[in-house]
């Protein structure tokens, strides 16, 4: 029985080893490419309580004074969807370099549904914007709702973008919108775990967010996606937020 015993707390410390690994390869895989001058880029995650290893990450790429960025959420759930996010990160790295911009999310789509386990799904919004003007394209499948900081108003508005889940169906539906960031406006992405709560719905929770981050850049954007997570309780999923803003003429 001793060595029995021995044998498996060996066992578990080697797969807890991995999976740290492969968290640590996907939160590497999360990094926006340097940004021109006028435009700055900060994110910041909490794992949930028990760190459950959580299939949340982002893929980036900027080029031709553009940025392409797709945020993902959870595909399947437990240890067993982190390989599955790793290797869907790298998929959407490379879909990103080699499809046009509005043929991503339905590559995505097929993806999840050929290669994730078969009761995986993931939420995804996919942002496309333009340095020079501030013109910006954002794409969701099933995700909250992207937040803009409108200067003029003071406020965090929501954006119109809606869709269905990744995983779900051949054809997910999936609708766009689109905008201009003037100077000093920035647009927020979080994932499901910041406005979800077991006592309310997520609207209610997309409401405190919005005045919650509405007080925290009151005080200037610097960290602001940790300080807007260091003042949400740790519940049971992995919270994230990302901020890209355009600086002030």
């Amino acid at each position: 029985m001793v060595l029995e015993r021995w044998a498996q707390l060996v066992a578990d410390e080697r797969s807890e080893a991995f999976l740290a690994a492969l968290r640590e390869r996907l939160q590497h895989q999360s990094q926006v490419p340097a940004l021109p001058d006028g435009w700055h880029v900060e994110s910041a995650m909490v794992p949930s309580d028990g760190f459950e290893y959580g299939g949340d990450f982002f893929v980036a790429d900027a080029a031709d004074d553009a940025l392409e960025m797709v945020l993902v959420d959870s595909c399947g759930h437990g240890p067993a969807a982190l390989p599955d996010a790793v290797q869907f990160a790298g998929a959407l790295g490379a879909l990103m370099c080699a499809l046009p911009a509005e043929a991503v999310m339905g590559a995505a789509n097929a993806y999840v549904l050929r290669r994730c386990r078969i009761d995986s799904f993931a939420t995804a919004v996919q942002v496309s914007i333009r340095f020079a003007c501030g013109s910006y394209r954002i794409r969701s499948a099933g995700h909250p709702p992207v937040l803009r900081w409108r200067t003029d108003e003071a406020r965090w508005v929501i954006d119109g973008a809606r869709g269905s889940a990744l995983g779900m169906s051949e054809s997910p539906h999936l609708e766009d919108a689109e905008g201009v960031l003037a100077p000093g406006e920035a647009l927020m992405f979080y994932t499901d775990g910041v406005v979800e709560a077991r006592d309310s719905d997520i609207d209610a929770g997309i409401e405190r967010l919005r005045e919650l981050a509405r007080g925290v850049v009151a005080g200037g954007f610097a960290g602001a996606p940790a300080r807007i997570l260091a003042d949400l309780p740790r519940g049971e999923d992995d919270r994230a937020v990302l901020i890209l803003r355009r600086a002030p003429a």
